[in-house]
């Protein structure tokens, strides 16, 4: 233990942070897309199994395309 220190300065609970968020920026994002294009899709009259094919194939793709793309910068850091 730190001599230097107070004897009661570690004892004191450390607030929490008020500015922290409840839900992460990008999950929040990708959520709203989601059901942005979903309610879309069934706006513009496609059938509900059609939504659901589309949204799920483009996940998949885009989660393969992000993938793929860390994977190519990952590679070419310079390590220093």
């Amino acid at each position: 233990m730190n001599k230097r220190a107070s004897a009661h300065a570690s004892c004191v609970q450390r607030p929490a942070r008020s500015s922290s968020p409840l839900l992460p920026a990008p999950a929040v994002v990708i959520i709203v897309v989601v059901l942005g294009l979903t309610a879309g899709l069934a706006a513009w009259g496609q059938h509900l199994e059609t939504v659901i094919a589309t949204i799920t194939v483009g996940s998949l793709l885009s989660v393969e395309l992000i993938r793929r793309t860390v994977a190519v910068f990952a590679a070419h850091r310079v390590r220093v």
